[in-house]
């Protein structure tokens, strides 16, 4: 059991937690904090995502939608564009649950806002995965232990 579980947990802070990695696959010179999350229909095909508080939605690889069950034709909103990294891009936003599985407590499922990048032809997509505050983080209640690289989460 981590640090802090009991006390958040019978507090009704947080129902959950998992433990986070530092870096996120090819980026070792920055810290970050990296869960491996999971849609809700394919909880054995984890993704790693970094969590971004600044980010206005969750980003998901393109390539990976069709592997998480997502639909982007029947998606409510046809055509966004936002700056990823000093480049726009334009993509789809779309609804799906995810699942952050607990290494203590309860797992958790969260109905996240995804913006899905349109890849011109010829184009590779080289960004990472991100959590972000709207259309996830501010949908549940979560704190961070960085002294045992634990993430703890809960249902607002």
């Amino acid at each position: 059991m981590t640090k802090f579980a009991s006390s958040l947990f019978n507090a009704g802070f947080a129902s959950g937690a998992i433990y986070y990695k530092d870096h996120y696959y090819g980026e070792t010179q920055q810290t970050r904090i990296v869960l491996n999350v999971a849609p809700e229909i394919r909880s054995d095909n984890t993704t790693e995502m970094i969590v971004d508080c600044a980010a206005p939605w969750c980003l998901l690889n393109p390539e990976l939608h069709e592997t998480w069950g997502l639909d982007l034709e029947t998606d409510y909103e046809p055509l966004h564009a936002v700056w990823i990294r000093g480049t726009r891009w334009l993509g789809q936003l779309t609804r799906t649950n995810v699942a952050l599985q607990a290494d203590h407590g309860k797992s958790l499922i969260v109905t996240a806002t995804f913006f899905v990048p349109t890849i011109p032809s010829l184009e590779i997509w080289n960004y990472p995965n991100f959590l972000g505050l709207d259309g996830f983080l501010n949908r549940i209640r979560y704190a961070v232990d960085p002294s045992e690289n634990v993430f703890y989460f809960g249902p607002l």
